[in-house]
């Protein structure tokens, strides 16, 4: 996983600090496997007095970017068994967050309630 010293280490090391994000994220995360979260929701599923977003994320492994284009080797299901295959490329504007994946959290588990934030200032603040 990439730390903050991994990030700040890539900040101060950046000469002319004219690189794009995508830049940026394909050095960080070169070679490793990401969730893209680009601000849609994938379902929508509405109950008689709640309803329930579930964001649309795109994972799949960092290969480079090409000025403003992150390009990734895509993560797909088909049936009930993934598989990598296929560049996939997005345009660093559309991207709202992205993380390493990992295998104990996911991208939005990291969508909190407003209240929330009461919680974890005490908590780590």
């Amino acid at each position: 996983m990439a730390t903050e010293k991994d990030c700040l280490d890539l900040i101060q090391n950046t000469p002319t600090r004219d690189r794009t994000f995508a830049e940026f994220v394909s050095i960080l995360f070169k070679d490793k496997i990401v969730e893209v979260y680009v601000g849609d929701s994938y379902e929508d599923i509405k109950l008689e007095q709640h309803s329930q977003q579930y964001p649309a994320i795109f994972c799949g492994k960092v290969v480079g970017a090409y000025k403003e284009c992150l390009i990734l080797m895509s993560a797909y299901s088909e049936g009930n068994e993934y598989k990598m295959g296929g560049i996939f490329i997005v345009n660093e504007r559309a991207i709202k967050a992205l993380r390493e994946a990992s295998t104990k959290t996911k991208i939005s588990d990291m969508f909190l309630d407003s209240e929330d934030s009461v919680s974890v200032a005490k908590r780590f603040g």
